[in-house]
């Protein structure tokens, strides 16, 4: 009996000592934390194009998606400086995954449940720019004058795929120009007009807000991108501008050449696409000291046949320079026969139509004739005053004066004043 009582003893003891040794190796060896793995998430997104709208369309503007064009795309609640890239092969969209800090591939670090906000955003000529990224925000390689984007989309991470379809839009008050050139090659041409502000995206935010250019001002050069034959110009309009033409300075990257065009009773609205008259075009009329632009009146009007005149002001290089002015005997020491006569301006005055309105800042008036037109400066962009060859006596001289108001009238002031000139072609 002693001998059974010892041998329960012993069993118990045992039993309590393995218990002991199982909470001793609890406590010194606790298992490791589970950790999920990285998935891969699959995105399935795609984005129709702001003309798929056929009532849209138009020769002006690209029509529809082409081989190589790429959208950036930017989310919340992604691993910043991240963003995604879709490429069109010309049926269909990839995507890949990049880090804005190393540009190389680098996943967004999305997982299932994940949600957030995405915008995207098309260059039409900046498919090859690279992304970088100071903190969460996000600028291209390249500032391009022209681009495309999406309102911000929600987005959920489901089974491990993102889906989406981005409604791409041209922004408000953006408008494009179309030259025809079969040798057009990129930065080619650059273009100028007040109605329009060069205006492209200076910075992402993470939430998908665009930040524009402000480093371009209203009749700043627009690049022109090569595309279907010509050059595409793009900007934003120009809210203070208010007049009644649109004059466009065309400039030739390769040698400086430049070409003016003044258009009148045209209306740009937002969206507008406008199709110029093509490089070569007569419409296009060459400026330069020393280079004529001919205004022709009807043969029954019974002011003259043809007259011509220059682009410029005498010495100027460019129309909206006001040039140097002079004193009557100044004026036509220099020019001599040169001067435009009384009945010149008187011409103008009755077979041109005036329109005022400002080139590169420079207020002034726009005299268009049946074929041609030249502008004429003003003084301080309210008046202008120019000296006819016109002496009266004393000490007068017969004057053309305009003002902002489009009056235009012949006139009669002191010769020693400093008055504005124009040369006329011979």
């Amino acid at each position: 009996m002693m001998k059974t009582r010892l041998s329960l003893l012993l069993c118990a003891l045992l039993a309590l000592t393995a218990c002991s040794n199982d909470d001793n190796d609890v406590t010194q060896n606790p298992e490791a934390p589970t950790t999920e793995a990285p998935q891969t998430i699959k995105f399935n997104l795609t984005a129709s194009h702001p003309d798929d709208d056929a009532a849209a369309q138009t020769r002006a503007v690209k029509q529809t998606w082409e081989a190589g064009d790429a959208i950036f795309v930017f989310f919340t609640g992604a691993e910043a400086p991240k963003h995604l890239k879709m490429t069109y092969d010309g049926t269909a969209w990839s995507s890949a995954e990049y880090d804005g800090t190393t540009q190389t591939a680098g996943a967004l670090g999305l997982k299932n449940g994940d949600t957030g906000t995405m915008r995207a955003v098309f260059l039409p000529f900046g498919s090859d720019a690279t992304v970088s990224a100071s903190g969460t925000s996000f600028t291209f390689s390249t500032t391009y004058y022209a681009y495309y984007a999406t309102a911000t989309l929600s987005y959920t991470v489901t089974d491990n795929e993102v889906s989406g379809a981005f409604d791409m839009v041209i922004p408000e008050d953006y408008v494009q120009f179309f030259v025809e050139d079969a040798a057009a090659t990129n930065g080619g041409y650059t273009l100028g007009t007040d109605a329009v502000i060069p205006t492209g995206v200076a910075s992402i935010a993470a939430d998908g807000t665009i930040t524009e250019t402000s480093n371009k001002a209203a009749g700043d050069d627009m690049t022109g991108y090569a595309y279907s034959g010509g050059y595409l110009f793009s900007g934003k309009l120009n809210g203070s501008y208010s007049y009644g033409g649109y004059y466009f300075a065309k400039n030739k990257t390769a040698d400086g050449s430049r070409a003016d065009y003044f258009v009148s009773g045209k209306t740009l609205a937002s969206h507008s696409a406008v199709k110029l008259p093509a490089n070569g075009n007569s419409k296009w009329e060459a400026v330069g000291s020393g280079i004529p632009v001919t205004i022709y009146y009807d043969a029954g009007s019974g002011y003259g046949g043809a007259m011509g005149w220059q682009t410029c002001n005498y010495g100027c290089s460019k129309p909206e320079d006001l040039g140097t002015q002079y004193t009557f005997d100044a004026a036509k020491a220099m020019l001599g026969i040169k001067m435009p006569s009384i009945a010149n301006f008187q011409d103008m005055v009755r077979n041109c139509s005036w329109t005022w309105l400002t080139i590169h800042g420079m207020g002034g008036m726009v005299v268009k004739g049946t074929s041609g037109f030249i502008f004429l400066p003003a003084n301080f962009n309210t008046y202008g005053i120019y000296w006819t060859s016109n002496f009266t006596g004393g000490m007068s001289a017969d004057v053309l004066e305009f003002n902002n108001n489009n009056t235009v009238k012949m006139g009669n002031l002191n010769t020693s004043s400093n008055y504005g000139v124009r040369e006329r072609y011979l």
